[in-house]
């Protein structure tokens, strides 16, 4: 994703972070307003709209039963799908998921998994034949930077209210009760906090404009337990081990917030 911006522009970043402050006046370890909006799709069993800044990202989950992986036989499935719409930014365009939309997916689709978010095992109907497999499409509808973050709460949001009905195998069919709905098996929490490297400043929550300028970025995968569940780096320049520490650090502090934030909307 290639964005330009004016050398106007750039500069009065680079000043405003060299007096210690961000273009929209935020402090480097400020997060935007975030905003969320849960069962936002009635058709959904789960949803959520999340805002954060001016990138608002809308996640919904649908459910359906099919037969499980074959290394798995006994678990559940997810996947997880990210699409930039073409209205979010002029920057994108319609057609298939290009490289950063299956970034995305991926990022987010690692933090859950691996947290993990969901006792797979618990969505077994019928071990080796049915299990309920869970579809998560993430639709970028409006950006101003760091889709990741706001994809990823989206996500955690939509998981945590969606009921799915129960289901049980009485000689060998599906017996489906939509008047019985339950909660999914959620086992751990999990989110991202994406730190950019600009001029040897860090800053949380980037714009569009920042994650333009910027030399590098780590996006960081926390549990509840503020156990590390993932991390991508991104960018061409590198990043010392004294720069990831402290970026840990402040992603660390910043998902005790976030987690507060999402307690206090659910």
């Amino acid at each position: 994703m290639v964005n330009i911006i004016s050398e106007i522009s750039k500069d009065k970043v680079f000043d405003l972070l060299n007096q210690g402050t961000r273009v929209d006046d935020r402090q480097f370890s400020d997060y935007r307003d975030i905003t969320i909006k849960t069962d936002y799709i009635s058709k959904a069993e789960g949803s959520a709209l999340v805002s954060l800044g001016g990138t608002t990202v809308v996640a919904g989950v649908k459910a359906q039963i099919a037969p499980p992986f074959s290394n798995s036989p006994d678990e559940g499935i997810l996947i997880t799908n990210a699409e930039l719409l073409a209205i979010a930014s002029r920057n994108f365009e319609y057609g298939p998921p290009n490289k950063f939309a299956v970034e995305i997916s991926r990022v987010v689709d690692r933090t859950i998994r691996e947290s993990p978010l969901i006792n797979l095992k618990k969505l077994c109907i019928t071990e080796g034949s049915e299990v309920w497999k869970l579809h998560v499409d993430i639709y970028i509808l409006d950006y101003d930077g760091n889709i990741m973050d706001s994809a990823c709460i989206a996500t955690l949001c939509a998981l945590l209210t969606t009921e799915i009905p129960s289901a049980t195998s009485i000689n060998g069919e599906i017996i489906i009760n939509e008047n019985d709905l339950k909660k999914l098996p959620i086992e751990n929490k999990s989110l991202l906090c994406t730190i950019v490297k600009i001029n040897d400043e860090l800053l949380i929550d980037p714009n569009e404009i920042e994650q333009t300028l910027m030399d590098a970025s780590i996006s960081i995968g926390f549990r509840e337990d503020g156990s590390i569940c993932a991390i991508q780096k991104c960018g061409l320049d590198v990043m010392s081990v004294n720069e990831v520490r402290k970026a840990m650090n402040l992603a660390y502090n910043k998902s005790r917030e976030l987690f507060d934030i999402i307690d206090s909307k659910l």
